[in-house]
């Protein structure tokens, strides 16, 4: 391990064969190395760790050592017997490692290759290990056993039988039933869903094709729209080209004007340069002498201030020399005054010194005295003491003595062993009763669970026989509604097709089609162009040979005198050979619908003619309706069976219900009842004992009584006691006084030498000052004086400049005069050359801005210009991505020849409006419905497919979870039995005799009972676990936790501190046991421990010491 908690370097622990021991003091991180194992194994959570977060098993740093980002552990194992799982299974070593990067979670790897913590998990649940087992006892796990409900000891069972891993396994598969059913019931609702999906694509199919055709039209008109937009923008591109042409004409006269003005203004400003240079070198050579003066004044006035300072300064360096001097005279008489002080306290010292020792003498005495009186004093008040506590405790104990015989004879007196006894009696009659009442709420409850059952299955029969007629009166019912839809009237025809009317009888509908064609269409006796009209007569017959066309068809008294002349043939070769004899208005038709006419026109077959098809579809329709009606009673008739199934298996649920809960109550009535018999038996057997041990206690108590009076009448007399220890005190104070006025003597001698010798050392350190003082005015007053002299010469010097000065202001007043007339003349001269560029400037931005103009004129017209073109390629791009085609192709879509004329841009944009507006009307419409038809019903296909591949897995995944459940009680009965055994055998071992055993309760399903720890140490009656007391807790827990290693034995136990509640004899035993174990098995044993037997009888000892403070060292 390496970072983990408190081991912040690297360590190996060697898990040898035999018995491990781990040893050190509290606190330096023993149990980290169980906690390792813990969490090597798979441990996930953070509070099982001891943490409030998983990141917290990392190092956390320390006063001298910082935190840590990593811990790992690896842990070894040997799998030279193959015993780990298949993925695993192909090394001879396994290395676990888990590795956790703080803020990053864990990592697990087996040989360094990354593995899942539920690989891990189950790795170790197999080998009857892990970081939950019973193998890894840690502190407080013996009393979690004690204290732990039955159901969660049944933990120790399963460990035994080797099925913890199986529970995980079967939770798994119920989690994945689970996901299956939800998947199934999903899979339903989806394939619910695409059918009704594939009959509403099958009616936009249908709607997709009239949308087709308004949208031909609509493409028409808006080619003649585009194609009239195009021509107006071309002229508008022509106008727009002629202006442009003539605004360029007036830029090219404009910029010769200003060219020759912007020439005129450049030969006047070369001249300026040199007017201005001129000008400036004058004025700066009057600037120069100008400042020439200034400086003069400005260092008149410094001399002036400098002379002022220097007087200042001389007439302080006189004063600090004064000052300087009478420091020197005070520093003398103070050196003087010191040093006949320190005379004095030298005698001062020489005479008191005989004095302190004799007093030291007198001390000593008095001291030695007053140590005498005062141990002679405390001997005799502790004899005193000691005389009258004992007293005190005998009287004590025998005051306790008797009121414990009077509470003995008090609670003997209480005892009522024969209301207990028939308390017992009517205990165990109640349970009897109850458990013959759990019995028969029990077999009520199976045989509701059956009807139940049964009612199941009949709803279930009845709602899917409800289902399907649903889902047949559904594809009925959208096979009319998609028939009535395409039947309906279209457009604003004023009444319905003649094919509406049309009975058609054998089939024959293809040949009337092929016969009348779009005429069908028609309607009878409308408004409209094209109609039939009703009361024509009949004049002509069919050809000879012929089936008369107009026997098949009624319904329709208008086609009477149409059909009157055609007749029915069986094949073109028969129509070929009679058309050549056909008589005007007489006509031969196939069965398959071709037409061959008197007139020599022939139509084969069209296999889409709509005019057929419409007829069809009206008979479908009426067929359908029948088959709806009937439908419809069937499934009036399946709701009314699904009805009462619902309500026959609700009436079972409540029974079930009902029974379920009478038989809780029952077999809790009878558990409580079991409880009470249990307790009173308990209460009675404990009765007599305590019956029993009252009696023993009573002879006890007697016999410590009289013990107690003989001791209290041999105690010495207290009178003699007091005399000594009173006269002791008196002698003790009174060398007490002695010492303390020695002592106040001595002190004051003392005080008197100390004082004095304070004050020399005080003295010599004034008399130093002084000095230093002396030295320091000498060589001040030096200094000032040497600055002194130095300022006189410094004032001489300053005294004679004002003079110089004096003489160059007159020599620059004179130069100042001739360089301002100089300076005014050079800007005469250049004040009237800027005059004159000015006015050219003028001229130039007049010829400039009529430039301008003309130039935005120009662009104006380059602007309209470019609109045009912009218009144009925007109506070019508005042109293909309308009608996919170059301008000049959008005459032939728009069906207009060259210089037709096209009407006005509002009308066709006005009749391009209506058509989008009569398409629009139509609704949304899916122009890919026919194929997404398709895809959906291939959907369905697929999903079906899945559907039966689902049901399949759910009944392969229920027979695997009673597979398991059946292994799993099947080895646990197994393993209850091998564990009580060795249970019992070890119990004896360990307790010397006595009896236990173990019991399932509620064992009706093995695999959710609880485990009941029964045990009778020696001498003691069977009672509970948790009635024993600590230490017989703690080998009863031990031996259970023995016992099934020995049913199931792990590759490895570690036990935490385990021995600590036990005493040496009980130690020995454990020791011992654990030694046989390691005998009969190849478990390897880690002990953590601080017992010095238990230390002594392990095969290696490790060692664990914290040298530095929060960091743990691992030795050996």
């Amino acid at each position: 391990m390496a970072g983990f908690k408190s081991f912040a370097e690297s360590a190996e622990v060697d898990i040898d064969s035999g018995l491990t021991g781990i040893v050190g003091p509290n606190g330096c991180g023993k149990s980290n190395i169980v906690e390792g194992l813990r969490w090597v194994m798979g441990e996930s959570s953070a509070r099982q760790m001891r943490g409030g977060e998983m990141d917290d098993v990392i190092f956390g740093g320390t006063e001298q050592r910082p935190a840590r980002n990593l811990a790992e552990i690896t842990l070894q194992l040997d799998n030279h017997l193959r015993q780990a799982p298949a993925e695993f299974n192909n090394s001879d070593e396994l290395e676990i490692t888990r590795k956790i990067e703080r803020g990053k979670g864990s990592s697990y790897y087996v040989n360094a290759k990354p593995a899942r913590a539920r690989d891990i998990q189950l790795l170790f649940a197999d080998t009857a290990t892990g970081a939950r087992s019973s193998g890894i006892v840690s502190q407080g796990r013996i009393g979690a056993i004690v204290g732990a409900k039955p159901v969660d000891r049944r933990t120790l069972i399963e460990e035994a039988a080797n099925i913890r891993g199986l529970h995980a396994r079967r939770h798994e598969a119920e989690l994945r039933l689970r996901a299956a059913e939800t998947n199934l019931e999903r899979l339903d609702d989806v394939i619910a869903g695409l059918s009704e999906q594939r009959d509403s694509l099958r009616k936009q199919a249908r709607q997709a094709a009239r949308y087709r055709s308004v949208a031909d039209r609509i493409r028409k008109a808006e080619a003649q729209f585009l194609l009239a937009r195009w021509t107006a923008g071309q002229m508008d591109l022509d106008a727009a080209t002629a202006a442009l042409a003539a605004a360029r004409l007036d830029v090219g006269a404009r910029a010769e004007i200003a060219a020759r003005s912007a020439t005129a203004r450049s030969e006047i400003a070369a001249s300026l340069p040199p007017l201005r240079a001129a000008e400036a070198e004058k004025a700066a050579e009057y600037q120069r002498l100008a400042l020439g003066r200034e400086e003069l004044d400005r260092e008149e006035g410094r001399v002036s201030d400098a002379l002022a300072q220097l007087a200042s300064r001389q007439a302080q360096l006189t004063q600090d020399i004064a000052r300087e001097t009478s420091l020197l005279d005070d520093a003398k008489a103070a050196i003087a005054r010191l040093a006949e002080e320190t005379d004095a306290l030298a005698m001062q010292i020489t005479e008191a010194a005989p004095k302190q020792a004799a007093a030291s003498d007198i001390l000593d005495a008095a001291r030695l005295t007053a140590s005498q009186n005062e141990t002679s004093l405390a001997e005799a008040s502790a004899a005193l003491r000691a005389a009258a506590t004992t007293r005190n405790s005998l009287t004590s104990r025998k005051q306790d003595l008797e009121a414990r015989i009077q509470s003995a004879t008090n609670a003997l007196s209480q005892l009522s062993l024969e209301t207990m006894l028939a308390a017992a009696g009517q205990s165990d009659r109640e349970k009897q009763e109850a458990e013959a009442d759990f019995m028969t709420a029990k077999s009520a409850l199976e045989a509701a669970e059956q009807a139940l059952t049964d009612a199941t299955t009949a709803a279930e029969t009845a709602l899917n026989a409800k289902r399907d007629s649903e889902s047949h009166m559904t594809r009925l019912q959208a096979e009319i509604d998609a028939l009535e839809y395409l039947l309906a009237d279209l457009g604003d025809q004023a009444s319905a097709p003649i094919a509406d009317q049309l009975s058609v009888r054998d089939g024959m509908e293809t040949a009337l089609a092929g016969y009348l064609a779009d005429e069908l269409s028609a309607p009878v006796d409308s408004g409209n162009q094209e109609f039939w009209r009703n009361g024509s007569t009949p004049r002509l017959s069919p050809p000879d040979g012929t089936i008369p066309l107009a026997n098949f068809v009624s319904g329709a008294p208008a086609l009477s005198a149409s059909l009157a002349g055609v007749g029915v043939v069986d094949d073109a070769t028969s129509a070929e050979a009679l058309q050549f004899s056909l008589l005007p208005g007489q006509a031969v038709v196939t069965k398959s619908g071709s037409l061959w006419r008197w007139d020599g026109f022939v139509r084969h077959a069209n296999q889409s003619d709509k005019g057929a098809e419409r007829i069809r579809q009206r008979r479908r329709l009426e067929a359908l309706q029948n088959d709806a009606d009937k439908a419809s009673k069937k499934l009036d008739q399946s709701g009314t069976i699904a009805s009462s199934s619902e309500t026959a298996l609700s009436t079972a649920r409540q029974n079930v219900q009902n029974c379920r809960t009478n038989s809780m109550q029952a077999e809790q009535a009878f558990g409580d009842s079991r409880r009470r018999a249990e307790s009173d038996a308990l209460k009675l057997a404990a009765g007599r004992e305590r019956a029993g041990e009252l009696n023993t206690s009573l002879d006890e108590l007697s016999v410590a009584l009289a013990s107690c009076d003989v001791e209290i009448s041999a105690l010495a007399d207290d009178a003699a006691l007091g005399v000594a220890e009173t006269d002791a005190r008196a002698a003790a104070e009174a060398s007490r006084a002695a010492l303390a006025e020695a002592m106040q003597a001595e002190s004051r001698l003392a005080d008197v030498i100390g004082t004095a010798t304070r004050r020399q050392a005080s003295c010599a350190q004034e008399a130093s000052a002084w000095q230093q003082r002396l030295d320091g005015a000498n060589s001040r007053i030096a200094e000032l004086e040497a600055r002194l002299a130095d300022g006189n010469q410094e004032q001489q010097r300053l005294q004679a400049v004002p003079e110089t000065l004096a003489k160059q202001r007159l020599e620059i007043g004179d130069l100042l005069e001739i360089s301002e007339a100089n300076r005014q003349s050079a800007a005469d001269a250049l004040r009237l050359a800027e005059t004159s560029l000015n006015e050219a400037e003028s001229l130039q931005r007049d010829a400039d801005n009529a430039m301008a103009t003309a130039r935005e004129t120009q662009i104006r017209a380059e602007a309209g210009e470019e609109r045009c073109n912009a218009a144009l390629a925007e109506l070019k791009d508005r042109i293909q991505d309308k009608l996919n085609c170059a301008p000049d192709a959008v005459a032939e879509i728009a069906g207009v020849e060259d210089g037709a004329a096209l009407g006005g841009l509002d009308v066709l944009e006005e009749r391009v409006h209506r058509l989008i507006r009569e398409r629009d009307n139509i609704g949304p419409v899916n122009l890919r419905a026919e194929a997404e038809m398709e895809d959906v019903a291939a959907r369905i296909t697929s999903m079906e497919t899945e559907r039966d591949d689902l049901i399949a897995a759910i009944g392969k995944l229920r027979s695997a979870i009673s597979q398991l459940n059946r292994e799993g009680r099947e080895r646990l009965l197994k393993s209850f039995g091998e564990v009580n055994d060795h249970f019992k055998r070890l119990f004896k071992k360990l307790f010397g005799g006595g009896n236990a055993e173990l019991q399932l309760t509620n064992a009706d399903d093995p695999l959710e009972a609880g485990l009941e720890i029964l045990a009778s140490p020696p001498g003691k009656r069977l009672q509970s676990l948790s009635l024993l007391s600590g230490g017989e807790q703690a080998l009863t827990a031990l031996a259970i936790i023995f016992a099934v290693f020995l049913t199931n034995p792990a590759p490895i136990c570690v036990l935490d501190e385990v021995d600590a509640p036990l005493d040496d004899s009980n130690v020995v035993r454990f020791c011992d046991l654990l030694r046989d174990i390691c005998d009969q098995t190849d478990t390897r044993f880690l002990v953590i421990t601080h017992h010095r037997m238990t230390m002594a009888r392990m095969d290696r000892l490790f060692g664990i010491t914290m040298e530095q403070r929060g960091i743990s060292k691992l030795v050996s």
